[in-house]
């Protein structure tokens, strides 16, 4: 029987030889101050002053709310950005393609409405992390909207109907939500279950009791009826109602700051 010896690899920090660990199977280890975090970089008295803050989940979402949403303007006013010591050195040993995680972004609306864009490159992994990060670094006192887009096909229906159509407009809230007619008569039914960011935006609400409601719209592209569905909701919801949305596009749909599910039932 032929005896394996462990393999040697040069460290670029530090050009000395690190063995292989036997158990690693071939993937980069790490230890605890190489784990990834979430930093909020916008201004404290902007934080403090925000009662609203609509989080947009996904492209079509993003699309919406830039260019329909009354922004202060097209540029952001803060980020949310991941960390890790991770560098590209590490990577490349390993003949892996390194890529920056892309922010997510903040938009003023008014003094106490701030808009965030959620990065398209968060990974699953990062949801909790994420959705913790954003909720803790604003009051306990505001109130959370989340917009989301998903695709027609993801919706179930207990009569098995094959033909469905689209866009389908559906919402969820929390229990600390105080729901209104509207909310009420289109909530999202079993066994359909909302994923991603909008399903750790609401669980962390839920821990913490602060409200919050999403919307879902049932579609494959940002229509005008996904237009009229998320402005009808919006336009439901009381921290919401007195925005002044347009039915034209305000900005274009994406600049430099946009590129290109946790199970909450």
């Amino acid at each position: 029987m032929e005896i394996m010896s462990p393999q040697t690899f040069e460290d670029p920090s530090t050009n000395e030889e690190v063995l292989e660990d036997d158990d690693d199977e071939g993937f980069i280890s790490f230890d605890s101050s190489k784990i990834p975090t979430y930093t909020v970089m916008l201004e404290e008295a902007t934080r403090e002053k925000c009662k609203t803050i609509i989080i947009c989940d996904g492209l079509e979402a993003t699309d919406f709310a830039k260019s329909h949403l009354p922004l202060v303007g097209s540029q952001p006013i803060g980020k949310l950005v991941k960390q890790t010591q991770l560098d590209k050195s590490e990577v490349e040993i390993w003949g892996l393609q390194y890529k920056e995680p892309e922010p997510s972004w903040f938009f003023q609306i008014n003094d106490e409405t701030l808009l965030c864009t959620c990065s398209p490159t968060i990974s699953s992994e990062d949801f909790s992390l994420f959705t913790k990060t954003v909720i803790t670094s604003f009051n306990s006192t505001m109130a959370v909207v989340i917009l989301t887009v998903s695709a027609i096909t993801n919706y179930k229906r207990d009569d098995q109907a094959t033909c469905t159509e689209a866009p389908l407009i559906r919402t969820l809230a929390n229990s600390a939500y105080n729901s209104n007619g509207f909310v009420k008569n289109i909530r999202l039914e079993q066994p359909n279950i909302l994923g991603g960011v909008a399903a750790g935006i609401l669980t962390v609400c839920d821990i913490r009791q602060i409200p919050a409601v999403a919307c879902v719209a049932f579609s494959s592209t940002l229509d005008a009826d996904v237009v009229n569905g998320f402005t009808t909701f919006l336009r439901s919801v009381e921290c919401t109602q007195q925005l002044l949305i347009s039915p034209t596009r305000r900005f274009p749909a994406r600049d430099k700051c946009t590129k290109t599910g946790n199970l909450y039932i």
